[in-house]
């Protein structure tokens, strides 16, 4: 069997009083083994609930969801699977050491502790307390908690939050490795060149829905758009009924301006303001793309078009 996740037909609902809200619509997913898969999506996509659905800490209302091959999060099942969720945390008077020979015991053929030390460089930390620890050391030790068991299936969301520049390549580098060892990862971040530079597929979610499932460099190609930044006299209204024109955001004096058609947009808006300065033009990356598909003013400016 290729596929290590498979989820069909999964609907999930929060109810308070009389209220509901629908945070997952029918939504079907597999994910081979091997794979480093990045779900995107803006807060309240259904990210977490996801996740927390297929970790079994959640129980599921509609459709259902197997990994290897099980619909139950069985002893056995946890046993190959590693988890770092976004709020997780450890006790500030336990020593990193301490975590890790705890954790280690949960399994039954744990990674050695001097990999996880070498790893993810907790060497020099190893006797410090974790409530003395930097936000970037401490996720670097959730991580290693994570480990622990060696896991055949990696959750890891938002593990790069707090993290600096250093400690941040270590991430990239142990998630690599572990790739590298055939192992599957689910992965959530905001940082858009994160799943850029990590992620072998992106997965896109949107009010419970998957609206994009492709590579990086796959959903780069189908939002080939052109981002053109510049100063104008005209108001962000007026740049918005520019020829070809999808997106417009301000930053200070800027427009920073998405485009189907760079050279009408360009022409249309010299038109109108033949004083534009300092304009430059690039193609749209991961965030781009990523925008254009999430946006609801895009999809809002792109219907007042039509009409």
């Amino acid at each position: 069997m290729n596929s290590i996740i498979d989820i069909n037909g999964l609907s999930f609902q929060y109810a308070s009083g009389k209220i509901q809200q629908q945070v997952l619509d029918d939504l079907s997913l597999s994910i081979n083994r091997g794979q480093i898969v990045c779900l995107l999506g803006a807060n309240g996509a259904g990210k977490s609930t996801l996740i927390n659905l297929m970790l079994g800490r959640l129980k599921t209302q509609q459709g259902h969801i197997e990994i290897f091959g099980q619909r139950h999060t069985s002893r056995e099942i946890r046993q190959r699977l590693g988890v770092m969720l976004q709020n997780a945390a450890a006790p500030d008077r336990a020593k990193v050491c301490e975590l890790l020979e705890l954790f280690r015991s949960y399994y039954d053929a744990p990674l050695p502790l001097t990999q996880l030390y070498h790893d993810l460089q907790l060497d020099s930390i190893r006797e410090q307390y974790f409530g003395s620890l930097s936000g970037g050391q401490k996720q670097l030790v959730l991580l290693a908690i994570a480990l622990c068991g060696d896991p055949e299936l990696l959750f890891l969301d938002e593990p790069s939050v707090g993290m600096d520049v250093t400690t941040r390549r270590v991430l990239w580098q142990v998630i690599e490795r572990y790739k590298s060892l055939g192992k599957t990862i689910m992965l959530t971040t905001h940082y858009l060149e994160e799943a850029d530079a990590l992620a072998d597929r992106v997965v896109v979610l949107k009010n419970g829905k998957i609206i994009a499932d492709d590579t990086p460099q796959g959903l780069k190609v189908a939002f080939s758009h052109k981002l053109l930044k510049a100063k104008t006299s005209l108001s962000m209204d007026v740049v918005r009924t520019l020829e070809a024109v999808i997106n417009v955001t301000q930053y200070g004096r800027y427009f920073e301006v998405t485009s189907t058609n760079a050279a009408l947009t360009v022409a249309k808006w010299q038109a109108i303001d033949p004083h534009i300065d300092d304009l430059t033009i690039s193609n749209c990356d991961l965030e781009q793309a990523f925008i254009q598909l999430t946006d609801d003013h895009t999809e809002q400016n792109n219907e007042e078009k039509v009409a």
